[in-house]
């Protein structure tokens, strides 16, 4: 049975409200750590790196939609190198925000 998960907090102008996993700051890049997971409890995942530039951040928080690009991007480049869960599926893309797990895609894996 698929587990529920919360939706990316956001505010009105779309910036995710929270302190995400960030694991590298740069002046023109913000790279949040995530994980492709199954959406089935249990099934394992990937660990996953989102690239989101600056220019779609508001400080140390990016816009949830540029988010959401950037965990789309990292499950392509993941499948093309063969690392993904292949066996289960639907998958979703799963991030912490402010210590707690959201949902930040789901991912049509076929």
């Amino acid at each position: 049975m698929a587990m529920p998960m919360r939706p990316l907090p956001a505010a009105h102008d779309d910036v995710v409200e929270g302190d995400l996993d960030v694991r590298l700051r740069t002046p023109s890049t913000l790279v949040v750590h995530a994980r492709l997971e199954a959406a089935e409890a249990g099934a394992g995942g990937v660990e996953l790196a989102l690239v989101i530039p600056r220019s779609r951040c508001r400080g140390e928080r990016p816009l949830a939609g540029a988010l959401r690009e950037a965990a789309r991007a990292a499950v392509a480049r993941t499948m093309r190198a063969g690392a993904s869960p292949q066996a289960c599926r639907p998958l979703r893309v799963v991030t912490q925000v402010a210590g707690l797990t959201y949902l930040v895609c789901q991912v049509d894996a076929g």
